[in-house]
């Protein structure tokens, strides 16, 4: 029978920037119109989450420690609470805005720019490249400092994949215990860098030397084509930042900036 799958990840940015990979989530639906939503949670990475930044996914009983959760036949509250319904009045407009012409409420949550004020909760698509793996670090040097290394370790573990290293690994069985080490170390840093940061711009705005930042450049051509590509599921959310050489923050914001012409 033919049907349709979407899988997804389910990811949390906290207020350092860390990105925390908490789930992955497939949406199929089949051709008898019959359909279900499975959450696989990433329950390593969710144990390095407490609240207010992490509360639950909506309508999951994580406590239960199942390996999956499945919806069948029903629309779970994670996606109900944050996509448009087939009520919706302007429903059509919303799917245009990311180049859909029926509507997949998740896929239209993995496509959209728009952002859940509920909670820090978003959905990316999932690629070969967000599979679970293992990184290996090599020997840094002399010349790369501490935080740096902090750093590339805690993006590794929070985002769920393991490390390897010369002195030691880092899996599911230590991956709390290496990021309640690393974590404190890694916030006081991003503070003292912080304020160290507020004090040279002060000091430049004194001297009248500083004149802000530049608004990074993007050729409006390649745009066009990359967030056309992005809106139709041509090109991945990964592929359009490699294309375009820019933050996914920065990337959004022109995206949004670009949406009335696409």
């Amino acid at each position: 029978m033919n049907q349709i799958t979407t899988s997804g990840i389910i990811c949390l940015r906290d207020d350092l920037g860390l990105e925390y990979r908490v789930a992955e989530i497939t949406y199929t639906e089949k051709a008898d119109g019959s359909f279900s939503y499975v959450f696989t949670p990433n329950y390593s990475v969710i144990d390095l989450l407490s609240p207010p930044e992490f509360q639950g996914i909506p309508g999951l009983d994580l406590d239960l420690r199942k390996p999956q959760y499945i919806r069948e036949n029903m629309t779970p509250v994670f996606i109900s609470e944050r996509s448009p319904g087939e009520n919706r009045e302007n429903l059509w407009e919303l799917l245009e805005e990311v180049g859909m012409k029926y509507l997949n409420r998740l896929e239209w949550l993995i496509r959209t720019t728009t952002r859940y004020s509920g909670d820090r909760m978003y959905v990316k698509r999932l690629t070969d490249e967000d599979l679970k793996h293992c990184v290996t670090i090599h020997d840094p040097g002399i010349y790369e400092r501490a935080v740096m290394i902090c750093e590339r370790i805690l993006k590794i573990i929070c985002y769920g994949n393991d490390v390897r290293t010369d002195g030691f690994s880092i899996d599911d069985s230590n991956r709390k215990a290496f990021y309640s080490l690393l974590i404190p170390l890694y916030r006081n840093e991003k503070f003292y860098s912080k304020q160290r940061r507020v004090m040279g711009i002060s000091d430049s705005v004194a001297a009248g030397k500083y004149r802000g930042r530049k608004r990074i450049q993007i050729e409006d051509t390649k745009a066009f084509e990359v967030f056309r590509g992005f809106r139709s599921g041509r090109i991945t959310e990964s592929e359009a930042l490699k294309i375009l050489n820019v933050s996914r923050a920065t990337f959004y914001r022109r995206l949004k900036e670009f949406s009335r012409e696409i």
